[in-house]
């Protein structure tokens, strides 16, 4: 398959909002794909990789200047005035490609698994030299390129693809593709998703092997899939609902982490699917001394304490992206490992009931160990469960989780049978998608940051409000240096950065907005912290927003 077709795929994409419309693209495209079909299910979304693999590149905005200008011969100020009127990097490639200085003399064809294998092996350059290798390559796939080639070659590089298309696209195309016409189609497909985090093998599986290999395919120890997530309730009472003695636990403040065992061997998985194990040797060495299972998958909060007090998870995190000075930090902050939840034990648990799977975590526990079951009660009235909610409270940790005893795991869902109780207004993990340079003796540093959740359902991020105010000198100084590599566009002071950076904010209330295309805003929202162990798909999503809204404004009726 030709690159020139794929990019007629991406601009019949692009050119319509109707994700039945998308769907009905993607299906066809899926159907006839061959044996590209495992990298195009990836590169309809412009990804390079599945999303449990390392991702990064190594590629930065103004390394990818370089290599259009390199391609074009077009001066770097020359891209960077398109780019800046063009608000995207990829149009500006477009526009180099469109007036090169001079058209190469002999220009080869591109071809669809040129390009991947080409983007995906940039990633693998060490050491000296491997920026002017990385802009070497990128500048040759831009050299035999035409203008629409050019534009997503760009784009996928800096990982902004910006067509609308999310997970949830992709599983209704494959389901459309290979499974039309059966009950539950998209289900089986995200089902199958959920428990591999990869769409190279659900893709071949729903084609050669129809929904009965969908529902083989099953969770492998050091493929990491995404955490369960709770629904938040309003109060205790409401938690509890009709549930019969439901489980309630402490709402940790840390780490949620999948932990590995296979014979021997210890990984650890945070919720973004990122391998931490070389930053928490400390757990490692606990987990082998402890857990009493050869093959298992153990869901845990990893918590940081001082003096046995809780430590802030802002503080604590710290430890997540640090490579250096690893012991150093192991000794500052001491963990607790409180394990909740066991998905494996010489094989999947996914479909057990929750009690089932705990009383097999507490066998494989030692009692008293760094690894430890996380306190919880089955209460039998509402009295219990408020002492055990304020026993929580007293010890530091944010509050409850309250589950259905006789529920299954569901990986990436935010489950109904699953309710979190916290005293304070729910915070949001939201993405930075923009910023300005302020002014003044802060001229050097970026702030003003724009805010925006993901939407599931569009695949793409909507803007909820800005961050003014409230920052520190040396927050200011810390998002800088986050946000500076990842400026894509600037117009004036204002920059659009690529969507990596998470934050936790804080807020007074949401509001109904036609400011932001969110159709929300945050009223004086206060910067909490960055989420080291979230990416721009974990942040919390426009329904969560939604949701959030509703419920306020039902108080307020109330």
């Amino acid at each position: 398959m030709q690159y020139g077709e794929l990019t007629a795929v991406y601009d019949r994409l692009e050119a319509t909002a109707s994700t039945l419309e998308k769907t009905e693209i993607l299906a066809e495209t899926f159907a006839d794909a061959g044996d590209l079909l495992p990298e195009l299910s990836l590169l309809a979304r412009g990804r390079l990789f599945a999303a449990w693999e390392p991702d990064e590149l190594g590629v930065s905005s103004s390394l990818t200047v370089e290599a259009i200008a390199t391609a074009s011969g077009l001066p770097d100020e020359r891209i960077e005035e398109w780019w800046r009127e063009e608000g995207d990097l990829g149009d500006a490639a477009a526009l180099a490609v469109e007036n090169r200085v001079q058209a190469t003399l002999v220009s080869d064809s591109l071809d669809v698994r040129e390009v991947y294998e080409t983007l995906r092996g940039l990633a693998d350059h060490e050491g000296a030299g491997s920026q002017d290798r990385r802009v070497g390559e990128i500048a040759g796939l831009l050299g035999d390129s035409d203008p629409d080639e050019a534009r997503y070659i760009v784009r996928t590089t800096v990982g902004a693809m910006r067509l609308g298309v999310g997970e949830g696209t992709i599983r209704d195309a494959l389901a459309a593709a290979f499974l039309d016409g059966e009950e539950d189609a998209a289900r089986a497909v995200e089902r199958a998703y959920e428990v591999t985090n990869d769409f190279r093998t659900v893709s071949e599986t729903a084609r050669e092997a129809g929904r009965e290999g969908l529902g083989e395919l099953e969770i492998e120890l050091f493929r990491p899939i995404k955490a369960m997530l709770a629904r938040k309730a309003d109060g205790l009472e409401d938690a509890l609902g009709g549930t019969e003695r439901p489980v309630v636990e402490y709402k940790y403040d840390g780490m949620r982490t999948k932990i590995h065992v296979r014979e021997g061997e210890v990984r650890l998985f945070t919720r973004r699917l990122e391998d931490v194990t070389a930053q928490f040797p400390d757990v490692v060495g606990a987990v082998e001394k402890e857990v009493g299972s050869d093959r298992a998958i153990i869901e845990a909060e990893v918590v940081g304490y001082d003096n046995g007090t809780p430590i802030p998870f802002q503080e604590f995190s710290k430890r997540i992206k640090r490579k250096e000075e690893i012991t150093e930090l192991a000794e500052r902050y001491p963990v607790t490992v409180h394990a909740f939840d066991l998905l494996y034990d010489d094989g999947s648990l996914l479909e057990s009931p929750l009690v089932e799977r705990l009383d097999r975590l507490t066998e494989v526990l030692e009692p008293e160990g760094t690894v430890r079951r996380a306190e919880n009660v089955r209460p039998d009235s509402l009295e219990a469960a408020k002492t055990f909610y304020e026993d929580a409270l007293a010890a530091g940790q944010e509050g409850v989780v309250v589950k259905n005893p006789e529920a299954p795991y569901r990986p990436g869902s935010r489950v109904g049978y699953m309710r979190k109780v916290k005293p304070t207004m729910e915070r949001l993990d939201l993405v930075v998608v923009g910023a300005k340079w302020s002014e003044g003796r802060k001229s050097d540093w970026l702030g003003r940051l724009r805010l925006a959740c993901f939407d599931d359902e569009r695949g793409e991020l909507r803007e909820v409000g800005r961050l003014f105010s409230g920052l520190t000198d040396d927050e200011l100084r810390e998002i800088t240096a986050k946000l500076e590599p990842l400026v894509e566009s600037a117009e004036g002071r204002a920059v659009t950065v690529r969507p990596e950076v998470v934050i936790e904010v804080e807020y007074e209330e949401i509001q109904a907005s036609e400011t932001y295309d969110s159709g929300y805003a945050l009223r004086f929202p206060r910067f909490s912290g960055f989420r080291e162990d979230l990416g721009p798909e974990d942040a919390d999503g426009f329904e969560r927003v939604r949701e959030l809204y509703d419920d306020q404004h039902r108080t307020e009726g109330a």
